[in-house]
């Protein structure tokens, strides 16, 4: 166990996190380029981005059982290396099919990496800030997003090529970077026994299930709001695309503070499981003024950022609950991969179940889709309040 943080590498690998998920951002803003150079309609370029949520919807729980057989190092190298790599062979496609293909490898890599890391962090983390930094490494994410939403129109003032070089460079470099880092992993033999322990001590559990279930409404209701905050405010309030999106950057922004706020919550003692049953139930209260016709769009820009803000804080209290309820490194990789895979399921349904929703009842009908979040959510977190407890108490 690990006396003393080691802040250096600390922050070494969270960096590895944000630099893997410079492969998500690079994507989205790429599509327009992507469409007129490959001569690829919206939706074929919507896989681009999209193949990293499929990727991690069908295969998050099995990358984790198989990262869980080998060191978390050797996963982090293989995953940057194979992140780089996919991103060089993408640079040279020549159609939309094979850059989708580049782009699933790249999904491999990347989803092998951020399972990766938090086993890392605990190796060289001091048992008393272990949350906290966990709590920060959740804002990877969004970080990572927001530097190549605002780096890569720069990159690509040679083309589209370019941001995928360049990304390239970046990844495989510090790969090479990581594999000069000393981490000291406990040395463990895996039989199949062992490894079918791991996974029943994951799945049979309520800890990681109840984990995982949260992410996944979290993320339901993230891109629920977000991805259709546009269509209501150009639909229903006849506010201009150019007006619409600057509303809708300013709730993602604030989801983004949230995300980087949560291991501050977690420093001054918040319980976790109090963190998720305030978001969620605000979920539910925010959606009644947003979606309401009397309410002005100044109020509707305050409610969405509120809402995205505080439900931002999810993902860092949930990365910082993971190590209570998996007892090694092994089970803890199992676990993300769990939590990675219903986090994508609810990136996938979360805009479907929006659409369905204002199809069939209206723009005033989506309050009643985010009163089942708050309801699913707190509920999730009641049930969490006494299994972190219980873990707590075994600890």
């Amino acid at each position: 166990m690990v006396r003393q943080t080691r802040w250096g590498a600390v922050f070494i690998l969270i960096f590895a996190g944000v630099i893997s998920a410079l492969q998500i951002g690079k994507a989205a803003i790429a599509v327009p380029v992507l469409q007129r150079e490959l001569a690829m309609t919206l939706l074929a370029a919507s896989w681009i981005v999209g193949a990293y949520g499929v990727l991690g919807a069908t295969a998050g729980l099995p990358a984790g059982i198989l990262s869980s057989l080998v060191s978390a190092r050797t996963a982090l190298f293989a995953g940057l290396t194979v992140a780089g790599f996919g991103s060089l062979a993408g640079a040279f496609a020549e159609s939309g099919t094979v850059l989708i293909a580049t782009r699933m490898l790249e999904g491999c890599g990347s989803l092998a990496a951020a399972l990766a890391v938090p086993r890392l962090l605990r190796t060289v983390t001091a048992p008393r800030h272990i949350e906290p930094v966990l709590a920060m490494f959740a804002a990877h994410l969004p970080l990572g997003s927001v530097v190549m939403m605002l780096a890569g129109p720069h990159l690509m003032a040679f083309g589209w090529r370019t941001l995928w070089f360049a990304n390239a460079a970046i990844v495989i470099g510090y790969a090479l970077a990581i594999a000069r880092v000393g981490f000291e992993e406990p040395q463990v033999v895996h039989t199949a026994p062992s490894v079918r322990a791991n996974i029943g001590a994951v799945l049979g559990a309520p800890g990681p299930v109840l984990l995982a279930l949260a992410f996944g409404t979290y993320t339901f209701q993230y891109l629920a709001l977000s991805g259709l905050l546009p269509a209501l405010l150009v639909d229903r309030r006849g506010l201009s695309i150019t007006a619409a999106g600057t509303v809708s950057a300013i709730a993602v922004a604030a989801n983004a503070v949230g995300n980087m706020s949560a291991g501050a919550l977690v420093r001054l003692g918040v319980p976790v499981w109090g963190t998720m049953a305030a978001a969620f139930a605000f979920v539910g209260l925010a959606a009644i003024g947003i979606f309401a016709d009397a309410t002005p769009v100044a109020l509707v820009t305050v409610l969405a950022a509120a809402s995205l803000g505080l439900t931002g804080l999810i993902p860092g209290s949930i990365y910082a609950a993971a190590p209570r309820i998996a007892a090694t490194s092994a089970a803890l990789a199992i676990a993300l991969g769990l939590i990675n895979q219903l986090s994508n399921l609810g990136n996938l349904t979360g805009p479907a179940a929006m659409a369905f929703t204002v199809q069939s009842l209206g723009w005033g009908g989506a309050p009643l889709l985010f009163a089942g979040v708050a309801a699913i959510g707190v509920t999730i977190a009641l049930l969490l309040r006494g299994v972190l407890r219980r873990a707590s108490h075994s600890g």
